[in-house]
């Protein structure tokens, strides 16, 4: 169909132009000549068993159209075939969550050139914190409310629920890239700011070799202690230091972040999310463990020097948080490109994914492939569904 983003097909079933198993087309958007792409994948699993997908566009088009600042919402009975359900205007890089029958997207108002002013004058990344809500499982949205002032950046990353508390991760870009993370009862009025409380921003520590770096798009999740970790992308790797987390712990009372130590694991310079099994337990007999999807850095981007490549999406493990098993690799181009051209012009990045009930899992994908004008130029959302992802790890 033509939207105001150009022409948009939603998809039904695998890839025509793939041989990639198991991968579905949400959405392609195109021409690719237009300069539109799609960004910031976010999926969730309604209490009927159906499917809901967000995503919004971005691109230099896009933001000289004014339209730029548009959640747009799709459905899928089964997270295979999706149909288009909604837009929401007013709210970018945004996640969905539900809270009983509710459905949520909380994001920002503002993308990568928003300016607030006073008291800026020149662009800030990201906006105001907004949140929108759905009772009609994403047929309609309310108007998004600020529940946050200021300059804040995000990507899709996971609201958990910990002892009736709602939490999610922010950054605030009015100090550098400031890790917080903010939280609200999940019984109070989620679209009041009276509800939500947050931590000081914390900026990323050096590394070991005193390098600076940022962090951002972090998953909150609550760790085997009960405490709940900021898990966080780290920007600035390099061929000596890379595929690394940075973990912030929670003072809920004292309202602040402190670092906790870096991680090795399969975490490239891409959003990852990391989410608590709530099956494990039941199923081995043993505590609950951790599971991540993510963009890896492999040896041989490495060796090429393209340590930034986007196109090796993998599914990790973990018991503590701390330390990471790759159980698979579910994602690797296969256009024939070289390797130095796939990691210019493919990407299968910024993961969302849902447990979909004790065996197998659901990931949503923004994607840079076949036509993308590169890998960070997304010409679809995808869909991929992992089965009997415990016997992979």
């Amino acid at each position: 169909m033509h939207s105001i983003f150009g022409q948009v097909r939603t998809g039904s079933g695998a890839l025509e132009d793939s041989g990639l198993p198991g991968l579905t087309e949400v959405m392609w958007v195109g021409p690719e000549c237009l300069g539109v792409f799609a960004g910031s994948p976010a999926l969730l699993k309604l209490s009927n068993g159906q499917w809901l997908f967000a995503h919004d566009f971005f691109g230099a088009s896009i933001r000289e159209r004014g339209i730029n600042n548009t959640v747009q919402v799709l459905h899928s009975s089964d997270g295979q075939s999706w149909s288009y359900r909604s837009n929401v205007t007013n709210i970018y890089w945004a996640n969905l969550f539900s809270v009983k029958d509710d459905v949520y997207l909380i994001g920002t108002h503002g993308d990568d050139f928003h300016i607030i002013s006073p008291p800026n004058t020149k662009p800030m990344k990201g906006g105001p914190v907004t949140i929108s809500k759905s009772t009609d499982q994403g047929m309609t949205f309310s108007a998004p409310k600020v529940i946050l002032q200021g300059s804040y950046q995000t990507g899709p990353c996971p609201v958990i629920s910990v002892n009736g508390t709602l939490f999610r991760t922010m950054e605030d870009s009015s100090v550098g890239v400031g890790a917080l993370l903010m939280w609200a009862d999940e019984s109070s009025d989620l679209l009041s700011a009276n509800s939500w409380s947050h931590s000081a921003p914390l900026p990323a520590p050096p590394t070991p070799s005193g390098k600076h770096v940022d962090w951002q798009e972090g998953s909150a999740v609550e760790s085997p202690s009960g405490e709940v970790w900021n898990v966080l992308r780290v920007n600035g790797q390099t061929e000596e230091w890379h595929n690394k987390a940075g973990i912030a712990v929670l003072d809920q009372q004292g309202k602040q972040l402190r670092f906790k130590q870096w991680v090795d694991g399969p975490f490239g310079t891409s959003k990852f999310v990391v989410r608590r099994d709530p099956h494990g337990a039941a199923l081995a007999g043993a505590s609950p463990r951790y599971f991540a999807v993510s963009t890896n850095v492999t040896t041989q981007a490495v060796a090429l020097g393209t340590i930034g490549a986007r196109n090796n999406l993998v599914l990790s493990t973990s018991v503590d948080l701390l330390h990471w098993k790759v159980c698979t690799t579910l994602l690797r181009d296969n256009t024939g490109f070289t390797p130095a051209d796939s990691a210019k012009y493919t990407g299968f990045e910024y993961p969302d994914w849902q447990f979909d009930g004790p065996a197998d899992m659901l990931v949503g994908i923004r994607t840079a492939y076949r036509g993308a004008e590169s890998a960070g130029s997304s010409n679809r959302m995808t869909s991929l569904r992992v089965e009997n992802f415990r016997d992979l790890c």
